[in-house]
């Protein structure tokens, strides 16, 4: 369960000011609720729905198209790499087990400590990088054995 504190609504209720139709602000709020809790809870959904006042059906619709949003915690650094076609005919098949085999964890888990999560996403709209690699909502770029280690000794 992942309560919001006074200063988290005070900013989500800016989110649903801070535009002419309140619902413009729905995917920052749902960005700033990822980024504070690392994943969007049905608790979160509902707090959401009532401030932008629409069915909790239409929030859980937003969190789960874009593949920003979870519904299970992730960790602190979250690895996607692409799946797409034009990132598979690259290699994003061999980067994952490579990033599997780094980091000690399969797709879709997390590090025991909490400080990475590995997943594969639908195309990351970079195609001319493949296999695209991003981490925390970032892009960066093609994946290869070096960019990985490089990667991971920065995030250390």
């Amino acid at each position: 369960m992942s309560a919001l504190t006074l200063e988290q609504e005070k900013v989500l209720k800016a989110w649903a000011a801070r535009y002419p139709a309140p619902i413009m602000g729905l995917v920052e709020a749902l960005r700033q609720v990822q980024r504070w809790h690392r994943c969007v809870t049905d608790e979160d959904e509902e707090y959401l729905a009532r401030l932008f006042d629409v069915p909790r059906v239409r929030i859980h619709e937003v969190a789960t198209f874009f593949p920003s949003f979870t519904q299970k915690p992730t960790g602190r650094h979250r690895i996607g790499i692409c799946r797409g076609l034009s990132c598979s005919l690259a290699g994003s098949q061999s980067m994952c087990s490579c990033l599997e085999k780094k980091l000690g964890i399969k797709e879709g888990a997390s590090t025991p400590d909490g400080r990475f999560s590995l997943e594969t996403m639908e195309c990351l709209g970079a195609c001319e990088q493949g296999p695209a690699l991003m981490v925390n909502d970032e892009l960066k770029g093609a994946a290869t054995e070096e960019s990985i280690s490089h990667l991971l000794e920065e995030l250390e």
